[in-house]
């Protein structure tokens, strides 16, 4: 090598040496149990749902929808591994429109369950008011949302440099996706830059991927892509933003259609308000009992409170049928007040009913009255050779009247107490000036 060469190749050197190191960031989001969050995401969504139908030949429903949730959010509770185990809301909007074809439809919060406490369990929420009841639109709200603290698995939880890669973790890209298994794909990750945004120092982190699953419409696949900024003083995800399209499908791998959407969230800590202080949160029921994770339904008269192991099978204006996962049903009738029968009526009806259905009738208890205005009766019978247990509840008002009855297994004392938990008469309401008299049956 000649000297001018050896000496280029030198300062060459000692010039690079002097240049600074890439920039790297430690991008780890840890929760705790003190402040709070203001988040508000939006989203919007648009495509078409293809129905199946004869020879293929199905119909294709258009679908377009758009959401405004904002809420300020407390961690309560950390599990084993660090992340949140329980968290509470209190939402000051939430503004849901959609329409399918040429159906519309709007869900949101009523003013008492705007504050709500979310049970994470695995990757799915179990979310209760300490407050009042939830209506299975507001659970399903609530489901449906981000739970925020699992997006940190966006996140590599180290310390990288620009430009280096990683993959997202599970149940973040399950939170991101909707999707209640994933059997191929990811996201992958990238610090993209540092950069100063307002004054704040920020990483910038993309995503994109490819994932297949299924969600509770069935098998589907999602092609993902978008960025989040790291607020690097607070450790925390500051905003994130999402453009994703879902493409469903139908019967025997069929096309079943395609959604494209737009998902955008931001979030700033700030002081618990007075609902989230200890103070505010000190006589509330924060972790989930037979009360505060009762459901809600109000049918035209009635407002019924049940608890969540039971769903709705059928319901109209004077009737609703209540299944249980083990084949127990519970049947509520209204009657207009005086037209409903009386206990003994009722029993001789029901052991008419058993001898017209072939069933044999064993031990009788009732009806006796259990206070003012409600009377029970039970019975144990054989019902196509299987031992049932039937109870029965009549409660009459000015209003109106309610007969309760229930179809159980033998020895099910969570289903007996849960039929006596809708006698009572803060779970089973009647709105007189909703009755239609004139539609009312005479009798069950």
């Amino acid at each position: 090598m000649r000297c001018p060469d050896i000496l280029v190749f030198c300062l060459s050197s000692l010039v690079s040496g002097l240049q600074p190191a890439p920039e790297s960031v430690k991008l780890l989001e840890t929760p705790g149990t003190s402040g709070a969050w203001r988040v508000d995401t939006r989203s919007e969504i648009a495509g078409s749902l293809k129905l199946p139908g004869a020879n293929g030949q199905g119909k294709v429903l258009a679908v377009r929808g758009t959401s405004a949730i904002g809420y300020e959010e407390r961690n309560l509770a950390l599990d084993t591994k660090g992340g949140v185990e329980r968290a509470v809301r209190v939402y000051h909007k939430a503004e849901i429109k959609r329409t399918l074809g040429d159906q519309a439809q709007e869900s949101g919060f009523r003013p008492e369950a705007r504050r709500v406490v979310l049970l994470r369990r695995d990757t799915q929420e179990v979310p209760f008011s300490p407050d009042s009841p939830l209506t299975r639109s507001e659970i399903e709200l609530v489901r449906t949302d981000v739970f925020t603290s699992a997006l940190a698995g966006l996140l590599p939880g180290r310390e990288v440099g620009i430009g280096v890669s990683w993959a997202a973790e599970t149940p973040a890209v399950r939170e991101l996706t909707a999707m209640v298994a994933i059997r191929e794909g990811g996201l992958a990750c990238k610090l993209a830059e540092v950069q100063a945004i307002d004054g704040r120092k920020v990483a910038r982190v993309t995503f994109q991927g490819v994932v297949n699953g299924s969600n509770e419409d069935g098998p589907c696949k999602q092609e993902l892509e978008g960025f989040l900024y790291f607020d690097i003083a607070r450790a925390a995800i500051a905003y994130i933003s999402l453009r994703g399209k879902h493409m469903l499908s139908g019967p025997n791998g069929q096309d079943g259609g395609t959604l494209d959407g737009r998902f955008v969230l931001t979030r700033t800590p700030i002081d618990p308000p007075d609902n989230l202080t200890d103070a505010g949160l000190d006589n509330a029921r924060l972790v989930p009992d037979d009360d505060n994770t009762l459901m809600l339904e109000e049918l035209g008269p009635l407002r019924l409170e049940y608890p969540r192991r039971w769903r709705i099978g059928q319901a109209r204006q004077e009737q609703v049928v209540l299944d249980g996962a083990d084949g127990s049903g519970v049947l509520v009738t209204l009657t207009p007040a005086g037209k409903g029968p009386t206990p003994a009526a009722y029993l001789d009806e029901t052991k008419a009913w058993l001898a017209k259905s072939a069933a044999n009738t064993g031990r009788v208890d009732g009806p006796r009255e259990m206070e003012p205005g409600l009377s029970t009766f039970s019975l144990d019978a054989t019902l196509k050779g299987k031992p049932v247990r039937m109870e029965y509840f009549v409660r009459t008002s000015a209003e109106g009247c309610i007969l309760i009855a229930g179809r159980l297994n033998p020895g099910d004392t969570g289903a007996q107490a849960d039929l006596a938990r809708l006698a009572d008469r803060k779970s089973t309401r009647l709105n007189s000036s909703h009755i239609p008299l004139s539609r009312m049956p005479s009798s069950a």
